[in-house]
């Protein structure tokens, strides 16, 4: 005669369908990276199957260890992008203005787009800001707007949400100091950074 389901992992069950909907949402909003993403959907997933198999066999003692595992938030933020540092260099001059934070990249990584998104930006396309992935779960985020261009360097990738907050940063940066910026020598000890507040908030936990 075959097992009758049970109860407990059916609610189990609905539990983690209705987490699985709750982080497509939150995917599709651009709160979590792709990495965060595939890793709690990974969890999820199989979790899923765990439950199922205790309704087939009406055994609720697989569920202990589906439900023993790292918690969510800790994966979380495990795989959370992480802001270590920016720089932010002049297109009239080519020139460094600034470092915020942590950043030990070489010039030789950062030139090569660089120069290939400015390049777009002076041909009159739509240039969109680029991720992309060093080693060590480094990525190095490209922003560019008319006056500057802002890399920043991130441990884990950056989620979508994250990108879009340094390009409102970038343009507040340009706002503030669009007069310094249009000269040939802007004074980096007299701009005004609203990086500040990205670069030093605690993502590092």
């Amino acid at each position: 005669m075959p097992s009758l389901p049970s109860d407990r992992a059916e609610v189990f069950l609905m539990q983690v369908e209705e987490k699985i909907r709750a982080l497509l949402r939150e995917y599709s909003e651009g709160h979590l990276n792709s990495e965060q993403f595939h890793v709690i959907y990974e969890r999820y997933a199989g979790q899923r199957l765990i439950a199922q198999q205790a309704m087939l066999t009406g055994d609720d003692e697989v569920l202990q260890d589906a439900t023993a595992e790292q918690s969510t938030i800790a994966i979380k933020d495990a795989h959370m992008g992480k802001a270590l540092g920016l720089r932010i260099y002049h297109h009239h001059t080519g020139a460094l203005i600034e470092t915020l934070g942590e950043f030990d990249v070489s010039a030789f990584v950062i030139s090569p787009v660089l120069s290939e998104l400015l390049q777009s930006l002076r041909a009159g396309k739509v240039v969109r800001s680029r991720a992309e992935r060093l080693e060590d779960r480094r990525w190095l985020l490209f922003a560019v707007q008319p006056l500057t261009s802002v890399v920043t360097l991130f441990r884990n990738e950056p989620s979508p949400l994250q990108v879009r907050e340094i390009q409102r940063l970038h343009e507040d940066f340009e706002a503030a100091n669009e007069a310094s910026l249009n000269t040939d020598e802007p004074d980096a000890k007299k701009l005004a950074y609203p990086f500040y507040a990205f670069v030093q908030r605690k993502y590092r936990k």
